[in-house]
């Protein structure tokens, strides 16, 4: 489990709960050219006095097929309820990716650097998540029809 805190005293806890890795091309290494698609989401799990427990997952793919990535696991966020509601409204700076969620990828990160250099596969960028547009509520409740 790895823990961090942000900047208004609100404590997270992240825990890895599975992790997938697999080369989908025996021809890829780690320096093969790709671009890498994020498919990710958070969601609420449990709500209570002082936390907030959620749900992530993050799918990463490439292309060309070269390797699949996927993670999933859970966050809690302790602290003030007005401090936990401003940590999920908070956006970078550009606007595009959830702070939370870049956190959580953070924390996550080193893993799968660790799995794509045992397999040999392109590595994601730790900043991956910045560059790509975050679902809404409403779309992935769509894809989960």
């Amino acid at each position: 489990m790895r823990r961090f805190t942000t900047g208004n005293l609100v404590q997270v806890d992240v825990l890895v709960k599975g992790i997938e890795a697999n080369k989908t091309a025996e021809e890829v290494n780690e320096s093969t050219q790709v671009t890498f698609n994020v498919n990710s989401s958070i969601n609420e799990a449990d709500r209570g006095p002082g936390f907030l427990n959620l749900k992530f997952s993050m799918d990463i793919e490439t292309q060309p097929a070269a390797a699949r990535i996927f993670v999933s696991g859970t966050a809690t966020l302790k602290g003030k309820e007005d401090e936990i509601d401003a940590v999920l409204e908070a956006k970078e700076k550009d606007g595009t990716t959830p702070t939370l969620f870049m956190k959580i990828y953070q924390r996550v990160y080193p893993t799968m650097y660790l799995l794509c250099g045992s397999l040999k596969i392109p590595y994601p960028a730790p900043g991956l998540l910045r560059l790509s547009q975050m679902a809404s509520a409403e779309e992935t409740e769509a894809v989960a029809r």
